[in-house]
């Protein structure tokens, strides 16, 4: 056995590693069509999985060409509402330019009625001074017209008193003041 050992392995190191070799063979081949058949497996649970998939569509829509036309159509508004987003979006811009003018304008407008107002209130202002002056001008002038009415009767009196004075004819005088 010496002379075994020396030109080699052993017979028994041969034979372990002979056994060795055949039990790597057999896990690595048992390996391998166990991946093979969970490759089949998920190939067979992705293939029925599409298939019942398809039945369902049959069942809810008829055929295959009845659901592609449903998505085109879907797709097809979801593009006309992509451009109708589009176009609120545009649109909202506008309305906010056009909202930005409306409050300038109406900015511009109060500023317009606070002047209108003073305005008003400086004219009433002026309005009730006048009223106060045309009073007092009305008691002025009442009070003139009075004074009138007085002068005229004491002209009348005193004209009744000159003609009085004229009819006796020797006696001139200038009546008292």
């Amino acid at each position: 056995m010496a002379n075994d050992t020396i030109k080699g392995l052993s017979v028994n190191a041969k034979t372990l590693i002979l056994i060795l070799l055949f039990v790597n063979v057999g896990f690595a081949s048992k390996m391998l069509s166990q991946y093979y058949k969970m490759k089949e497996a998920g190939y067979v649970r992705e293939k029925t999985f599409q298939e019942q998939l398809e039945q369902r569509v049959m069942k809810a829509f008829g055929s295959m060409e009845e659901l592609n036309k449903m998505v085109a159509d879907i797709t097809h508004q979801r593009e006309e509402a992509e451009k109708l987003a589009e176009s609120f979006k545009s649109q909202g811009e506008q309305l906010k330019f056009t909202n930005k003018r409306l409050e300038d304008a109406k900015t511009k407008l109060e500023e317009e009625k606070a002047r209108l107002q003073k305005e008003i209130w400086e004219r009433e202002d002026a309005l009730s001074e006048a009223k106060k002056m045309i009073s007092n001008k009305d008691t002025t002038i009442q009070e003139l017209g009075n004074r009138l009415e007085t002068v005229e009767k004491e002209n009348e009196l005193l004209k009744k008193q000159l003609e009085e004075q004229a009819k006796i004819p020797g006696e001139w005088s200038i009546p008292p003041q």
